[in-house]
């Protein structure tokens, strides 16, 4: 009789019968237990050979299904399949609303469901997507662990479920959203349904995470076509600027190195407090009620300007699509600055040969200055410009040079200074003192300009820069630093740019102040420097002494010798504005 019925209970195992078939046959109590373990474990391992075929059919999906809504849509109806319950379904976390919205479904059959949004945080899935921590209930409607409302509840009334369980769909610390199960009836959800359903969960992360990547990847390369158009067809980077606000939706800044703005698009105000030219790599930027991100323009290591993006959020690719906009602008800026340099380059060997050697090649240098928009038989004013140190050239000049472009002039180093040749416009004075406010604005330091107006022809132009930088001279010696002016307007100073009123006013100085600066050129003392500032004090012996440095009694000193090279009078009256000028003009003369 046990031969029988192991005879049977072996059929039944092989037939995959339900357990009621084998307490039903008759058989001893302990063999129908082991048959009934053996029965176990064969359905436990049929299952997890169909969960390791799913899991490998999913793999094979996201190998061969280009389309992320196909993949999503087999996850889910596997997931159905699978644990065996009457719905599934997939929710998505919408960065935007900063909400869930249901995005693939199977066996549900309402509109509402199917459409429907869930707050982080409310119901089941809101509680799963907020933890990324897998939860589920028997009983959802009346499972007092969650957070219920109106809304949600009548969904899930409506679509008659009861038994749900809901895994994360999460890939590192990333959670892009929740996979579900569900039945209309209470069901319990064994560990090993829930595992299956995690790891089904993970495959759909790792879709949803590839199909972003290549969404990044696909709109960052469609910008990089559309910005490198822009730069090949010579937009500069106000088209790159209008380009990128329109393929991104925001507004667009673009700084260059100094912080000048160059370009900017869209109706976001311009930002006071971005950082520009020290920015060092991409950076996100909280900004009011928008979101920032400010990325470096630069080439070979070198840095040369800013770029920002502001709209009301960003999200990877955006950063990505940026840092592609930055390439595309450090190529545009990188060839402005070689036409720029080269263009300057010609501006400057221009200059050169119009000061240094004007005669001779005449026609030849008419030619060229023509090239450069310089019209040698109209008026123009000539201007010389530096720093009191003497420092920043290349600033000065390239600040000159923009100024110039501008105006239809030319600018470019020559004799130690910066030299502005303009149109006739504005007379030399004014134009001095514009050029100095422009200059020292981009030098961020005082630029001083001395100017002079020439009529037509190479020779007048010559003359011109020689009183223009003569004039410059004159003003660095009268401490008047940052200032502009032209020859008519220093007053008696100005016959110091003329060859005979320098004659003249050499022999004044020397009538009127010769013996002194002979004893101080002999004997190495600072008599001229002392009577300079005893006239800047007012005649004040008290601060005299301190804005030299000495002692009150070393200055008793020095005024009674003073005395004996001058005489006694040197210090009232007309004798004393006489000296007083004499060493201003031999000072400025200098």
């Amino acid at each position: 009789m046990t031969d029988k019925h192991t005879a049977a209970l072996l059929r039944l195992l092989r037939e995959g019968a339900a357990e009621e078939a084998f307490l039903g046959l008759g058989a001893p109590g302990p063999l129908v237990e082991d048959a009934l373990e053996v029965r176990a474990r064969l359905v436990a391992q049929s299952r997890r050979e169909a969960a390791l075929a799913a899991l490998y059919e999913t793999a094979g999906d996201l190998a061969s299904l280009r389309d992320l809504e196909d993949v999503l849509q087999a996850i889910v109806r596997r997931a159905r399949t699978l644990i065996g319950t009457d719905v599934a379904y997939l929710l998505l976390y919408d960065a935007e609303r900063g909400d869930t919205y249901v995005r693939v479904t199977d066996g549900i059959t309402t509109e509402a469901f199917k459409t429907g949004r869930l707050a982080v945080g409310t119901g089941l899935g809101g509680l799963v997507a907020e933890t990324a921590q897998p939860y589920h209930t028997a009983d959802y409607p009346n499972d007092a662990r969650f957070a219920h409302s109106d809304y949600v509840d009548s969904v899930i009334k409506a679509e008659g479920l009861v038994a749900i369980q809901g895994v994360p769909l999460k890939s590192g610390d990333q959670v892009y959203g929740v996979l579900f199960v569900a039945n209309r009836r209470v069901r319990p959800f064994a560990p090993e349904e829930v595992d299956l359903l995690i790891s089904l969960a993970n495959h759909a992360a790792l879709a949803i995470e590839n199909a972003t990547l290549f969404e990044e990847v696909e709109r960052a390369a469609a910008v990089h076509q559309r910005l490198t158009a822009v730069a090949l067809e010579g937009g500069g980077t106000d088209g790159l600027a209008s380009t990128l606000a329109e393929v991104l939706g925001g507004s667009v800044f673009v700084w260059d190195l100094h912080g000048r703005l160059l370009a900017k698009a869209g109706e976001a105000p311009t930002p006071a407090s971005v950082p520009r030219g020290e920015v060092s790599g991409s950076r996100r930027l909280a900004l009011d009620d928008d979101a920032g991100c400010v990325t470096p323009i630069a080439a070979g290591g070198e840095r040369l300007g800013t770029l920002l993006l502001v709209r009301q959020r960003l999200d990877a690719s955006d950063i990505h699509a940026l840092e592609r906009a930055a390439q595309v602008a450090a190529l545009m800026l990188l060839s402005e600055r070689t036409v720029a340099e080269a263009e300057q380059r010609l501006r400057g060997e221009v200059l050169d040969d119009l000061l240094g050697a004007p005669h001779r090649d005449l026609e030849g240098l008419r030619r060229r200055t023509a090239l450069v928009g310089l019209d040698l038989d109209g008026g123009h004013v000539v201007l010389a410009a530096r720093r009191s140190d003497g420092g920043g050239r290349r600033r000065v000049t390239d600040a000159a040079s923009r100024y110039a472009a501008r105006l239809g002039g030319l600018a470019g180093e020559y004799g130690g200074n910066t030299v502005v040749v303009l149109p006739a416009g504005k007379g030399a004075g004014e134009a001095a003192r514009v050029l100095a406010a422009v200059l020292s604005s981009g030098a961020g330091r005082p630029v001083t300009v001395g100017g002079e107006s020439a009529g037509p022809g190479a020779a007048a132009l010559v003359e011109a820069h020689r009183d223009a930088a003569r004039c410059l001279d004159v003003l660095f010696a009268l401490d008047r630093e940052g200032e502009g002016a032209c020859r008519d307007e220093l007053g008696i100073y100005g016959l110091l740019l003329s060859q005979a009123g320098r004659a003249e006013l050499g022999r004044f100085v020397e009538r009127t102040v010769g013996p002194l600066l002979a004893h101080d050129a002999s004997r190495g003392s600072e008599l001229a420097r002392t009577v300079l500032t005893y006239f800047g004090c007012d005649g004040n012996l008290t601060r005299t002494a301190a804005a030299l440095y000495v002692h009150v009694n070393t200055l008793y000193q020095r005024i009674d010798k003073v005395g004996t090279l001058l005489g006694d009078g040197w210090r009232h009256g007309d004798r004393a504005l006489q000296v007083h000028l004499a060493l201003k003009l031999h000072l400025t003369a200098g």
